[in-house]
């Protein structure tokens, strides 16, 4: 997630970290001249290594992002379990792949409008993890063997812009194919956050069956899983001990 910063913020943030520390060191009488610095440099290194070591626990990133108020000069903490509603063009591209075959009605995909019809619905699980230096992002289908995992996530906020992350994923379907289908195709996709309404939402495309211009694309929009507040949580522990 530190990628969610340009870098001569994140240069300028090691730099001051390094003179902070240095100030310490001078005015608690540790060292006195420069030369004294020097020979704390491997501490210091040490000492940077090991912070960057601690930041790597996600619940301390966790911590550190809540208690500075990361989420508004950093960048949002996605981590969670959210709903996906994944809107694909698939319909469109079968009935052009039908009329090119002959089994279908001619059909023109730049003069025909857009209908509901030619829009395929998809509900899924989405799992977003973050710590220090990448986002993995996870896609589940409902109702499918298939599964998306992310190769490559990038975290941008560029203001005024909203908070953006670009991505690109595999994903494996286990099932039986069709023949208009792979086993396994790569995508990638844009999401913006709204904080308005707490939603990802953006466009995605893949290569799927691209040799036979199979390829699909679309929207897709997640919105988090609320967590049962802890009342909630006390009661449901209670009504299960009742039926005990």
């Amino acid at each position: 997630m530190i990628f969610a910063l340009n870098r001569s913020l994140i240069l300028s943030a090691l730099v001051l970290l390094v003179v902070a520390i240095c100030v310490g060191l001078l005015s608690f009488g540790y060292a006195e001249t420069p030369h004294d610095l020097l020979g704390w440099s491997s501490k210091i290194a040490f000492l940077i290594s090991g912070i960057i070591v601690l930041l790597g626990i996600r619940p301390i990133l966790r911590a550190l992002h809540f208690i500075t108020f990361a989420k508004y000069w950093w960048f949002p903490w996605l981590d969670g379990e959210w709903r996906a509603e994944i809107r694909s063009n698939w319909p469109k591209v079968q009935r052009m792949y039908l009329a090119a075959k002959g089994e279908g009605l001619k059909f023109d995909a730049l003069a025909a409008p857009l209908t509901d019809a030619d829009e395929l619905v998809t509900m899924a699980s989405v799992t977003i993890q973050s710590s220090l230096f990448e986002i993995s992002i996870e896609i589940a289908p409902d109702g499918t063997n298939k599964v998306s995992r992310t190769r490559f996530v990038q975290p941008r906020w560029a203001r005024p812009d909203r908070p953006e992350l670009s991505y690109v994923y595999a994903q494996l379907d286990n099932a039986v194919l069709a023949p208009t289908d792979t086993r396994q195709h790569y995508g990638a996709g844009i999401v913006e956050y709204i904080e308005r309404t707490g939603e990802l939402s953006g466009h995605y495309w893949t290569n799927r069956k691209a040799q036979a211009a199979l390829n699909t694309a679309g929207t897709i929009t997640m919105r988090r899983v609320a967590k049962p507040s802890l009342l909630a949580r006390l009661r449901h522990q209670i009504s299960l001990k009742s039926l005990d």
